[in-house]
């Protein structure tokens, strides 16, 4: 039977400067590198509140109008593990960004100059082309050999 694990990730855009929220995370193999703010839903916990709280619990911002915008997918089929991460985006926030937190530092970037950098997370640029528009849902396949098969949706 395979597991499955529920994930979150936010992207904050600050319309007025064209800027996100982005964190370098330092903390867990697979996820160094420049990402967006998010973590996993707790026992009992919806997945709105789960995004609310892993944002302000990793940048000290709260967050207010929520948009789902896509799903990704991880499955590890070596060891039957499938990692769900729902994609949100808001333009509400309020409070004051915190700079270093024990995932990592966080920082205002401008969107564009985000999205050219090569020192992403593993999976960003997959789930930059959901946050883009061109798709609504990434399953990636993790085989036993280290091959990774991606499908868009």
């Amino acid at each position: 039977m395979m597991q499955t694990v529920l994930m979150n990730m936010c992207m904050i855009y600050d319309k007025k400067t064209k800027k996100v929220v982005v964190l370098d995370k330092k903390k867990k193999y697979g996820w160094e590198g420049l990402t967006f703010p998010g973590g996993h839903l707790e026992d009992n916990e919806g997945l709105f509140d789960s995004v609310r709280r892993e944002v302000m619990e990793e940048t000290g911002l709260s967050i207010g109008k929520l948009k789902l915008m896509g799903v990704i997918h991880w499955f590890s089929e070596d060891i039957s593990l499938r990692q769900s991460g729902f994609l949100f985006y808001t333009e509400e926030f309020s409070g004051q960004l915190l700079d270093i937190v024990d995932e990592g530092r966080l920082s205002w970037m401008d969107y564009q100059e985000f999205l050219m950098l090569e020192n992403k997370s593993d999976s960003m640029d997959d789930i930059l082309k959901v946050y883009n528009g061109e798709y609504m849902e990434v399953l990636s396949y993790y085989g036993e050999d280290g091959h990774i098969r991606t499908i868009y949706r």
